[in-house]
C-alpha cells in the first residue's frame, strides 16, 4: 500500500470526511436519480430549442442558424444556473440538518482533524455532487457550437458562474452546520436567503438600470449585477443589450465592478466564501463555547393550548416553532413584509416613488413571499411523517384510534396554521392594494397618467390581486399535500423534501409555461389560464394592460375575468389536494408496512 494511503490522519487532513460524504452519497439511488433528471432536463431543453429552430420550413441561412444556436444556448445556460440554484440548497440541506441534529460535529471534535479540515472536508464533500452536475452538463453546452453563434469562452464562463454559485451557496450551508444552528428553522432560513438575494438584486438592477447613450434598447450594468448569477450571465450572453461600460469612471473599484461583471462576480463569490469559511473554522472550536447554548434545560411553564377536535392538527401547529428565536424569526418575517407593504403604499400615495418602480417592487415582493410560502410548506410537510418515524413517535400515534384520513387531515390543517406568519404578508398586501385601487379608480397617485397612445395604467389590477389572495391558501395546501405524500413514502426527511420540492416546482413550472402562450392570444381563456400558476398570476396582476394587450378585452371586464380565474385556480388546487390526500390515505397502511419491513 502506498505510504500516503497508509499514513495516519494528520490534523490538516480533510480527505476522510470527503470520502465519507462522497462514498455514502454515491450509494444512494436518489443522487443518481437527481443527476439523471438534471441531464434529462438540459437535453430536453436543448432538443426542443433545436427542433423549433430546424422546423421553421424553407431554407435557413448560416447566419440565422447561428443566431438560433446562440438563442438555444442562452436558454440552456439560464436553465442550468436555475437548476444549480435549486439543486444546491437541496443537497446542502443535508449538511445543515444531518450534521447538526444528530450532533455529528460533536463526534468530529473528538478526532485528530483540525477545524479547517472539518469545514473544508464538509464543503468539498457536499459540493462534489453539484460540481459533477456542472461538468456533466458541459458536453450538452459544447455540442451547441455545431450551429454556430456559441463560443467556447461563453460555455466555460457559464459553467464557471454556475460553479461559483454552487460554492457560495454550499459555504453558507456549511456555515449554518458548523455553527450548530441546524434543524428545520435553519433550512427554511437557508431557502429564504437564496431567494431574497436573487429577487432583491434583480429588482435593484431593474430600478438602477439606465439606458446607454449611443446604443439602441441597451442598458448598462449596475452595482447589483455581480451579485446575481443570472444578471452576470445575461451580461455575458447579450453584451449588446446589457452593456458593461466604464465610460463614466476613470478607474478604480467602480470601473472594475461595473466594467467586468464576470470577474467581479468571481471576486465577490470568493470573498463571501472566504468570510463564511473563516467564521465556520473559528466557530467550530474557538468560538463555539462562547456562543454555544448553555446547559439549562428548565423552561418556564406556559398555559396549555386547546386541543380541538383533531389532536394531530393541534400537535402539528403547536409543536413548531418550539423556541422564542423561531417564533421571533417567523413573526419578524411577517412584520417585515407587512411594514414593507405599508411603506410602499405610503410612498406611492405621497409621490415619493414612480409607478413603474413601485410596480416592479410590488412584483418582486409578492414573488418572494409566495415562493417562500411554497418552499416552507413543502419543507415542513416533507419532514412531518419522516421525522416522527425517525424519532419513534409515529408508532405511538398509530396505536391510537386516529385513522389515516384524520391523521393526514390533521397534519394538513396544523401545517397551514403554522404557516400563518408566512401567509399574512402576501394576503394583506394583495388585499390592501386591491382596496386602494378600487377606491381610487380613474384618478389619483395610484393611476399612471395617459400620454399619447399610452392609456392610463393603474399600479396593478385589483381583480388579479384579489384572485391571488383567494388561490394562495389552496396552493399552499397543494404543496403541503405533496410533501405529506412523499414524507410517508420515503424513509429520510431530506429525500422527501427533495422529491416534493422538485415535483412542486415541476408542476407549477409546466402550468406556467403552458399558460404563457395562451395569455396573449385567447380573449378569455388566456387570462384564466395565466391565473392558475401563482407566479404568472402576479405578473398578470402587475402588468395586465401590457401583457394582455392582444386579447382585446375591456379593462374593467378583464379584472372580473382575473377575479373569476382566481376562484377557479383555488378550486383546481383544492381538487388536486383532495386527490393527493385520497391517494395517500388509500396507500397508507401498505406503505407503513413496507417501510417497517413486514
Amino acid at each position: 500500500m502506498p505510504k500516503n494511503l497508509s499514513s495516519p490522519i494528520t490534523k490538516t487532513h480533510f480527505r476522510p470526511l470527503v470520502e465519507r460524504i462522497v462514498l455514502s452519497g454515491s450509494r444512494r439511488k436518489r443522487h443518481q436519480a437527481i443527476r439523471s433528471l438534471y441531464l434529462a432536463i438540459l437535453i430536453a431543453v436543448a432538443a426542443i430549442g433545436v427542433l423549433f429552430t430546424t422546423s421553421l420550413g424553407g431554407r435557413i441561412s448560416l447566419r440565422a442558424l447561428a443566431a438560433a444556436g446562440g438563442g438555444v444556448f442562452e436558454i440552456v445556460a439560464m436553465v442550468e444556473v436555475a437548476a444549480i440554484c435549486l439543486v444546491t440548497p437541496i443537497f446542502m440541506a443535508g449538511a445543515i440538518e444531518q450534521e447538526s441534529s444528530p450532533r455529528t460535529w460533536d463526534l468530529l471534535l473528538a478526532t485528530p482533524l483540525s477545524s479547517m479540515g472539518m469545514v473544508l472536508g464538509n464543503l468539498l464533500g457536499r459540493t462534489f455532487f453539484v460540481l459533477s452536475l456542472i461538468v456533466a452538463g458541459l458536453p450538452i453546452l459544447l455540442i451547441l457550437q455545431i450551429f454556430g453563434g456559441v463560443s467556447p469562452r461563453a460555455v466555460l464562463i457559464s459553467a464557471g458562474i454556475a460553479a461559483c454559485t454552487a460554492i457560495v451557496v454550499g459555504s453558507a450551508a456549511v456555515m449554518l452546520s458548523a455553527t450548530r444552528t441546524g434543524g428545520r428553522r435553519a433550512v427554511l432560513a437557508f431557502y429564504a436567503g437564496v431567494i431574497i438575494v436573487l429577487m432583491a438584486t434583480w429588482a435593484f438592477d431593474a430600478i438602477w438600470g439606465a439606458p446607454m447613450p449611443g446604443a439602441l434598447n441597451a442598458t448598462g450594468t449596475t452595482w447589483a449585477t455581480p451579485l446575481n448569477p443570472f444578471l452576470t450571465l445575461h451580461a455575458v450572453l447579450r453584451p449588446a443589450e446589457y452593456v458593461a461600460s466604464t465610460q463614466s469612471y476613470g478607474g478604480g473599484f467602480a470601473a472594475f465592478w461595473l466594467g467586468h461583471p464576470v470577474a467581479a462576480f468571481a471576486a465577490a463569490s470568493g470573498l463571501a466564501t472566504l468570510l463564511m469559511l473563516s467564521w465556520s473554522v473559528l466557530r467550530v472550536r474557538m468560538l463555539g463555547p462562547i456562543f454555544g447554548r448553555n446547559g439549562e434545560t428548565d423552561h418556564p411553564a406556559r398555559p396549555h393550548r386547546p386541543v380541538g377536535r383533531n389532536p394531530i392538527a393541534w400537535r402539528a401547529s403547536s409543536g413548531s416553532p418550539a423556541s422564542w428565536t423561531e417564533r421571533s424569526a417567523r413573526w419578524g418575517w411577517a412584520a417585515a413584509g407587512i411594514i414593507g407593504g405599508v411603506v410602499l403604499l405610503a410612498m406611492i400615495g405621497g409621490g415619493l416613488v414612480s409607478l413603474p418602480t413601485a410596480r416592479l417592487v410590488l412584483t418582486a415582493m409578492l414573488v418572494v413571499e409566495i415562493t417562500m410560502v411554497a418552499l416552507a410548506a413543502t419543507a415542513i410537510a416533507g419532514t412531518a411523517v419522516t421525522r416522527e418515524r425517525e424519532q419513534g413517535t409515529l408508532d405511538l400515534v398509530l396505536t391510537t384510534p386516529i385513522g389515516p384520513a384524520a391523521y393526514l387531515q390533521g397534519k394538513l390543517l396544523g401545517i397551514v396554521r403554522s404557516l400563518l406568519p408566512l401567509l399574512l404578508p402576501p394576503l394583506l398586501m394583495v388585499a390592501a392594494t386591491a382596496v386602494v385601487l378600487i377606491v381610487s379608480q380613474g384618478s389619483g397617485p395610484f393611476i399612471e397618467t395617459a400620454s399619447g397612445d399610452q392609456p392610463a395604467r393603474p399600479l396593478a389590477g385589483w381583480g388579479g390581486l384579489l384572485g391571488i389572495g383567494i388561490s394562495l391558501v389552496p396552493f399552499a395546501a397543494f404543496c403541503i399535500a405533496v410533501g405529506l405524500h412523499w414524507s410517508l413514502r420515503v424513509r429520510r426527511s431530506v429525500s422527501a423534501v427533495l422529491i416534493a420540492t422538485v415535483l412542486s416546482v415541476a408542476v407549477v413550472g409546466i402550468i406556467g409555461l403552458c399558460a404563457v402562450p395562451l395569455g396573449g392570444s385567447i380573449p378569455v381563456a388566456g387570462p384564466l389560464a395565466l391565473t392558475v400558476c401563482p407566479i404568472t398570476a402576479v405578473m398578470v396582476a402587475a402588468n395586465s394592460a401590457k401583457m394582455l394587450a392582444s386579447t382585446k378585452v375591456d379593462p374593467n371586464q378583464l379584472q372580473w375575468v382575473l377575479l373569476i380565474g382566481g376562484v377557479i385556480s383555488a378550486v383546481i388546487w383544492a381538487g388536486l389536494t383532495h386527490i393527493i390526500l385520497k391517494t395517500t390515505v388509500r396507500s397508507f397502511i401498505v406503505t407503513m408496512r413496507r417501510l417497517a419491513g413486514t
